[in-house]
């Protein structure tokens, strides 16, 4: 199989979505079962798959444009709803996704548990077809146009912000017919002002063409682009974590689908959340660098427990993994509640070297009378977060000044 199997507008919707949902849970060109290409793009994190078919068709002028629109369609939107319906039926017969190259990549969730989202990206109607999404069968496909895509993709950057998107657009039009003028942004605009929300009882609903541009002037919008950058710097420690070229310290290491486990929570923090997130991992950093902290507690609004440990670079391995999970423990402990806890250890950059890293997930979601004793033998014998102070940091979405 080549190197490079997929084509330019492939290659661009893969990093589109690489950078919104990151490299680990991005697979171009996939294969089904039979070694086949089972569609242009998979994402898959967590219970959500979303299944990506791209077409690049021009749309050509014809003596009859009615005619004319109706070949690009055939050609754009049919030929991709067909292969992503097909693409849905193969995955009904894999437990595992099936890298372009044939080699094996992350389990696919269980059967049950799959929440599949359907999308086409068409490319080159020239701003001059009203592309419509909707049920051609077999399941909602939504059906967007190449600034759609990017619009949408560039505010709704993690994969929870987007599927919630469409699955409110899904449900919305499901009761309501839409009408939308110009592209899909519009409706994009109305959902992220109306606390990512659609009306509850209408019968028709016209988003007319002013609404993306309107929004993208509004102080308020630009000043949550502003804040949200901070969120990045958690988007980065994922993609670090993840990287493939990374090695273990003690032998084998934890396999892929382990690794996996524990970045996808982080994943799954919404852009907001990340927001949060962020700002402490790198007021962290800048503390422990500096040798002012050692460790800092960030309880996500998701229920999850992060722990941040920062070890001199000769710290033993053995080591770094117990005081991290240890932490984990009494940082539960702590707060009193959290369904999980992800230990992140980090460390001192070695030129030569680099840097280790350490990664652990703990399920905390039956939080036992076993887990409370250990948590009060590891305080007895460390003094982790012995003289922790806490914070309450309060943030808007949209900040006001």
């Amino acid at each position: 199989m080549p190197d490079n199997p997929l084509n330019r507008t492939e290659a661009l919707v893969l990093d589109v979505c690489q950078r919104s949902f990151l490299s680990l849970w991005c697979h171009g060109n996939p294969r089904a079962a039979d070694q086949k290409e089972l569609c242009d793009l998979l994402v898959v994190c967590g219970s959500h798959i979303v299944i990506v078919s791209v077409k690049e068709i021009h749309l050509k002028e014809t003596a009859d444009p009615a005619d004319g629109l109706a070949r690009w369609e055939r050609k754009a939107v049919d030929a991709s709803v067909r292969q992503i319906y097909g693409a849905e039926r193969a995955l009904t017969g894999m437990n595992e996704i099936i890298r372009h190259d044939g080699t094996p990549g992350l389990a696919l969730p269980a059967l049950e548990l799959r929440k599949i989202h359907r999308l086409a990206v068409a490319f080159g109607d020239k701003g001059e077809v009203a592309i419509k999404s909707g049920d051609f069968d077999k399941g909602f496909v939504h059906v967007m146009s190449e600034p759609s895509f990017r619009d949408v993709l560039a505010e709704l950057d993690t994969i929870s912000d987007f599927v919630a998107y469409l699955a409110a657009k899904e449900d919305f039009a499901g009761r309501c017919r839409m009408i939308c003028e110009g592209s899909e942004s519009n409706v994009l605009g109305w959902y992220l002002t109306h606390e990512r929300t659609f009306p509850e009882n209408a019968d028709v609903m016209l988003f007319d063409d002013t609404i993306w541009a309107g929004l993208q002037n509004e102080t308020a919008f630009k000043r949550r682009k502003e804040a949200d950058r901070d969120s990045y710097v958690w988007d980065r420690l994922i993609e670090g974590l993840a990287d493939p070229s990374a090695k273990s310290v003690e032998g084998p290491g934890p396999t892929l689908n382990e690794l996996e486990f524990a970045l996808r929570r982080m994943a799954l923090e919404t852009r907001f959340h990340r927001r949060i997130l962020g700002r402490g991992v790198g007021e962290f950093l800048t503390a422990a660098r500096a040798r002012h902290l050692a460790s800092r507690i960030l309880a996500a609004p998701s229920g999850v427990i992060y722990v941040l440990v920062y070890f001199p670079a000769k710290a033993q391995p053995e080591d770094r993994r117990a005081e991290v999970t240890g932490r984990c423990f009494i940082a539960r402990q702590r707060l009193g509640q959290g369904a999980a806890a992800v230990g992140i250890g980090l460390s001192d950059h070695v030129r030569g070297i680099e840097s280790a890293s350490d990664l652990i997930y703990l399920d905390f979601s039956k939080w036992s009378e076993v887990d409370e004793q250990v948590a009060n033998d590891l305080k007895a014998k460390a003094s982790f977060f012995a003289n922790a102070r806490t914070w309450h940091r309060h943030d808007d979405e949209y900040p006001t000044l």
